[in-house]
């Protein structure tokens, strides 16, 4: 018991640094090119002022989330002893659940935060 346990978790570990440090040099990769979709998601989701928020600071929450949605995802998937294909729609439906719920989260952060911005101008 006491072995799957600390095997979870390091498995847990592994995927999320994996996970975390492409997905960290994608997004960088992609702001040169202009092109990273999230962040055009959030600015038109939350009527986000483009011009003040800072996307290079954006790129480590998001990395974070996604690293934690694929790795919570699989670790959770693997410790299910049910069939491949219930594996399979349980999976589709927790990223799915966790990618709205987490980028909710963040995009009501950002709108937060922007609000103390605008406060702080005047």
């Amino acid at each position: 018991m006491n072995a799957e346990i600390i095997y979870d978790i390091f498995f847990f570990f592994l995927v999320f640094l994996g996970v975390f440090v492409i997905n960290y040099f994608l997004y960088l990769r992609k702001i040169k090119k202009n092109k990273l979709e999230i962040y055009e998601y959030l600015v038109k989701r939350f009527r986000l002022n483009p011009k003040k928020l800072h996307l290079r600071k954006m790129i480590l929450p998001m990395s974070l989330i996604n690293a934690f949605i694929i790795a919570f995802c699989t670790t959770f998937i693997t410790m299910i002893k049910v069939d491949f294909i219930w594996q399979l729609m349980i999976g589709f439906v927790l990223v799915f659940f966790l990618i709205y719920s987490l980028y909710e989260i963040y995009g009501r952060h950002l709108v937060n935060k922007s609000r103390k911005d605008n406060e702080n101008e005047f």
